[in-house]
């Protein structure tokens, strides 16, 4: 813009000193042929020099070429969006269907698990169920016999501890965790467990929870099951492959002294609860159940 400007004052200025030549050109014309008039000749000489000047005007009054755009010449709003900043959305968290049972699991214990890992750091679990009257810390034996005869505190104790079968993950994602408790029938430890035999106390108590310092678990129970000591049949923590857990399942489904409304699949996770009828030395009770995530175990 400032070229054509400086341009425009030049071609001006020519023009006008051209037309003063030419204005002294046709005034001595006319003295020379003193039958033409001096008006004439400085209006033709004018009217040529608007019309030289009108040419240049209109030359270079053409567009050029239009320049490319630079980053400065943007819109202001494209400008506006190449400086803010990109913003990641986060997603919308998943509602806890199980938020309500949460909730209720949670105000029946008061479990601090750092201090109870404290005392022992093999306690990796809390279970529940009050219509058998357990309110207990389970612990991962190094061998299943070591907590046979030892409290929590390692001191010894006939009765000894709840304990997961040392084979096992403790945060139940084994498909088949096995969880042992004496039964002295004194009420304490398992020894109410084998009241599951009974289908009317079964279908009014059909549940218990369990807690870990990560999560809470519902666990559903589907069976209970008479076994000699020696039927090791539901103590299998690994199987091979959905066919072998498919056929796990079946001898529940088949050997249960309940009548359950808990379908089994091999998608499920299950706990089974292990301990002594008493009725005869030799029997051993098994109370079976699948395992649902109820949430998060809050951090104390």
């Amino acid at each position: 813009m400032k070229l054509k400007r400086k341009l425009l004052v030049v071609v001006l200025s020519m023009l006008f000193l051209f037309s003063s030549v030419l204005t002294v050109s046709f005034a001595v014309q006319y003295v020379e042929a003193e039958n033409r008039p001096i008006q004439e000749a400085t209006r033709q000489a004018q009217q040529l020099a608007t019309q030289m000047a009108n040419f240049y005007l209109t030359a270079t009054a053409q567009p050029g070429a239009t320049p490319s755009p630079t980053p400065t010449s943007l819109p202001t709003v494209t400008a506006q969006k190449l400086l803010m900043p990109t913003v990641t959305k986060m997603p919308t968290p998943t509602p806890n269907p199980h938020a309500a049972e949460l909730q209720q699991a949670l105000s029946q214990v008061d479990i601090d698990f750092a201090a109870w890992q404290s005392i022992n750091p093999a306690i990796h679990a809390w279970i529940r169920n009050d219509s058998i009257r357990v309110d207990l810390p389970v612990v991962l034996p190094p061998d299943n016999e070591h907590y046979l005869t030892r409290d929590i505190d390692l001191s010894y104790k006939a009765m000894g501890s709840i304990f997961f079968d040392f084979r096992n993950k403790t945060d139940f994602t084994d498909r088949n965790t096995i969880i042992y408790g004496h039964n002295f029938d004194n009420g304490l430890m398992f020894s109410n467990l084998v009241w599951y035999k009974d289908q009317r106390f079964y279908e009014q108590n059909p549940y218990y929870y369990l807690y870990t310092p990560e999560q809470v678990y519902r666990v559903d129970i589907a069976a209970g099951i008479v076994v000699s000591e020696t039927d090791i049949t539901y103590l299998d923590v690994d199987f091979r492959s959905d066919m072998e857990f498919r056929s796990f399942i079946q001898k529940i489904n088949q050997n249960s002294l309940l009548e359950s409304e808990i379908e089994l699949s091999p998608r499920d996770k299950l706990v089974t609860l292990y301990t002594c009828t008493n009725d005869w030395q030799g029997q051993r009770f098994v109370v079976i159940g699948k395992v649902t995530s109820l949430g998060i175990f809050p951090m104390n």
